[in-house]
């Protein structure tokens, strides 16, 4: 299954390819808060679900833009396009996820860069991959020593001063902080160790399913905010094992995120 996945991303990715900076202002919608969808992933997701409908025609499918068009036990979780508001501004940052469901586990991630054609992967019990090479977490043991990763999207909006205060926090206490557009690529890049740290709120299923498996097959550990395994409601805490747990204390230490 996982080749099958990698070739549903690759289709994916191609278009992606075919759009960027290519678009017309026509092909940009806008379909909430700060929240648009364009014609490149429109076509993503089709192609992609198309594909694994034909591959696997009893799985679920969970995408984005059509949301859970065949709900089964068993599925497929997709986001044909992340890093949008990037691909729309022309920034080269931006990826395909798609993840695979099993009895409640993420039994298979990919997530591809069609721009640099990097393909990370990972299957349950099998090790995490960047193309054809194995990869890891960092080994950092302090926050001071790490760049640690965020994001925060419009659903997040309301809880902007607990943001700030873990933002502050992090800035003075880290090496450095980045804040890339893409909360998937943000996962691959911790898992492959160019990153230390993540930690990011309200997000949705498929920003982080592929990103989950390929976090835990790179030997790193992800949970959500407190520290528990509700990691698809979308408020997520990942690096290493050391970088996890510090990122995880300063959260806890400014409240609830249920507002």
């Amino acid at each position: 299954m996982l080749n099958d996945i990698i070739e549903a991303a690759k289709i994916g990715g191609t278009i992606l390819r075919k759009y960027f900076r290519e678009m017309k202002g026509s092909e940009i919608a806008k379909k909430g808060f700060k929240d648009y969808v364009t014609i490149a992933d429109k076509e993503s997701e089709t192609a992609i679900t198309d594909f694994l409908k034909r591959k696997f025609p009893d799985a679920g499918i969970y995408a984005e833009e059509t949301g859970e068009s065949i709900k089964r036990k068993n599925r497929f979780i997709i986001d044909p396009l992340d890093g949008t508001k990037n691909f729309i501004y022309g920034i080269p940052f931006f990826c395909v996820s798609i993840a695979y469901q099993e009895n409640e586990q993420m039994k298979y991630g990919v997530i591809y860069d069609p721009v640099r054609d990097e393909m990370f992967s990972a299957e349950r019990s099998k090790g995490a991959f960047l193309n054809d090479n194995r990869i890891f977490v960092s080994e950092r043991k302090s926050i001071s020593e790490s760049m640690i990763v965020t994001g925060f999207p419009p659903t997040a909006y309301s809880l902007v001063d607990k943001y700030i205060l873990m933002l502050k926090n992090a800035i003075l206490n880290s090496n450095a902080v980045r804040r890339l557009g893409s909360a998937a690529l943000d996962l691959a890049y911790v898992g492959c160790g160019r990153l230390d740290g993540d930690f990011e709120f309200r997000l949705n299923p498929w920003d982080v399913a592929a990103g989950w498996i390929i976090i835990e097959e790179a030997g790193g550990v992800i949970t959500d905010t407190e520290g528990e395994n509700n990691v698809l409601k979308g408020n997520i805490v990942a690096g290493n094992k050391f970088i996890h747990s510090e990122i995880l204390e300063v959260i806890k230490s400014i409240g609830s995120l249920s507002i």
